[in-house]
């Protein structure tokens, strides 16, 4: 499984340096790149990061600025993220033990940056079991400027047509504006919920039978849906 990492740096040499040596870890997936802490909430709510990685000072021409762990204090108070790895960036001796006592921070990097341990720690925190996935009971999405949520585990399916979402949970009908499947995809705890078709994403739970021969799937509410035929052999593996 590919994992989402965030990269939280002010300084732009230094962020698009740990960028680039992110996607050279095998195991690294969609890379967002911001250097403020709106621009991280905003990713953080959005997307599902498996990593973060932080610079503790995010506004050097602040005394005393340590926003970045700020922004961590406040990652690990929200649910979905309370055992997600966090390496943070620092010069600053005491920040960093702070870090480790009360934030749980999986590493730490220290300026300047030696590269090759970079790529070690970010290596070996992707490699970490993804913590809590099973867990993650909300889903959450924007529209028109409101932040609305879904319980995971009542999603039975999330429909594209014409580029329009719409999940179906086992209570109502979502319209979900600004996405797209490949990205809810991603977000979407994977132990629960497969791809089918180029337009279509299931909840593993709510499949009652699959029809091998005519290329469907039944789910328990009775909703047919077509397995597509360029992703059927690799639904069924995953499956």
């Amino acid at each position: 499984m590919k994992r989402n990492v965030l990269i939280i740096e002010d300084n732009e040499a230094c962020r698009n340096a740990l960028a680039e040596i992110t996607q050279e870890c095998e195991s690294a997936g969609a890379v967002f790149c911001v250097d403020n802490c709106a621009e991280a909430y905003r990713y953080a709510i959005e997307e599902e990061i498996h990593l973060f990685v932080v610079d503790i000072v995010l506004e050097p021409s602040k005394t005393g600025d340590v926003s970045g762990m700020v922004f961590a204090d406040k990652i690990r108070n929200m649910e979905r993220y309370q055992y997600t790895p966090i390496i943070f960036v620092t010069s600053l001796i005491d920040e960093k033990l702070f870090a480790y006592q009360n934030l749980y921070c999986s590493s730490y990097i220290e300026k300047p940056i030696d590269f090759e341990r970079v790529k070690r720690e970010i290596s070996r925190a992707l490699g970490q079991p993804v913590g809590g996935e099973n867990d993650i009971k909300f889903y959450y999405y924007r529209k028109d400027g409101v932040i609305y949520s879904l319980e995971t585990d009542k999603i039975i399916c999330i429909e594209s047509v014409h580029r329009k979402l719409t999940a179906y949970t086992t209570e109502q009908e979502a319209k979900m504006p600004y996405k797209t499947l490949k990205t809810v995809m991603r977000e979407l705890p994977q132990s629960y919920f497969i791809q089918c078709s180029k337009s279509m994403i299931v909840n593993r739970k709510y499949i009652d039978n699959i029809d091998n021969t005519n290329c469907y799937l039944t789910m328990k509410d009775g909703r047919k849906i077509e397995i597509g035929s360029s992703r059927r052999k690799r639904f069924l593996e995953e499956l």
